[in-house]
């Protein structure tokens, strides 16, 4: 796969020695498997003994809600399954890292440079993403049902759906707030421009709407509106940052 990223400086930059072979290189990669099993299990401890901070912190999304468990070890179970859900959440930075350093000698150095930047901005995004959905996305949509509601229905609401029903807006929020990246991504290996990306955006309006019906986790168009306008905006923010690295010939 030829990149399309001009920075004619990195390339006469020698490239380090490679002394490690195939066997030797899969090994390092089984003994950093390993280190971040055993980072998991310290993650999942550490997360289970703050488990109800945890709890209120997912709280603290919405006011005047009252939880309930329908069964005595439900939230003994749901706290082991919110440490565990945390701790994977926290240990997936450090996941991509390792992956990507068991790919980058194989990498020429513009590539590197290509997969180092990616990398920084997508850890940018992550955090904006879940910024995103714990400040607008999740009030947004749990005030709406909260409002339709609270006239008829005493809100009583099971803990472990609002846990899933939170996760599930935020990993949606995650994932949406990638979009950039892969616009990027396809830029260098020459599968997307600037021009083509403004092109479509009345095809993206389209599908922006329909993706936003798949991955809310309701039906309310709140929340729907809300990740539609998400979904724009990130893809008019990834068209213009592919046009400004046209720009400047890093990406010819």
């Amino acid at each position: 796969m030829q990149f399309k990223f001009n920075l004619l400086i990195l390339d006469k930059v020698a490239a380090p020695k490679i002394y490690m072979g195939l066997k030797e290189h899969n090994q390092e990669l089984r003994e950093r498997l390993f280190q971040l099993a055993i980072f998991l299990i310290i993650l999942v401890g550490l997360c289970f003994s703050q488990t109800k901070f945890l709890a209120q912190f997912l709280q603290s999304a919405i006011d005047g809600i009252k939880f309930f468990q329908p069964s005595p070890d439900e939230y003994f179970f749901l706290s082991f399954k919110l440490s565990l859900s945390t701790a994977i959440f926290l240990e997936s930075p450090f996941l991509i890292i390792y992956g990507i350093c068991y790919l980058f000698p194989a990498l020429l150095n513009r590539e590197k440079f290509a997969f180092a930047s990616l990398l920084f901005l997508s850890f940018i995004l992550i955090l904006a993403g879940s910024f995103y959905a714990y400040n607008v996305v999740a009030p947004a949509a749990l005030t709406f049902f909260f409002a339709y509601t609270k006239d008829i229905l005493e809100p009583l609401w099971s803990f472990q759906e609002y846990v899933d029903f939170l996760w599930i807006l935020l990993l949606g929020s995650i994932y949406t707030f990638q979009i950039p990246v892969i616009q990027i991504l396809l830029g260098f290996i020459g599968l997307c421009t600037s021009k083509n990306c403004f092109n479509g955006l009345r095809y993206v309006l389209l599908a922006s709407t329909v993706l936003a019906a798949i991955i809310t986790p309701s039906t309310d168009p709140i929340t729907q509106l809300v990740f539609t306008i998400a979904i724009l905006v990130l893809f008019i923010t990834g068209s213009g940052l592919l046009f400004a690295l046209e720009k400047i010939k890093v990406i010819c």
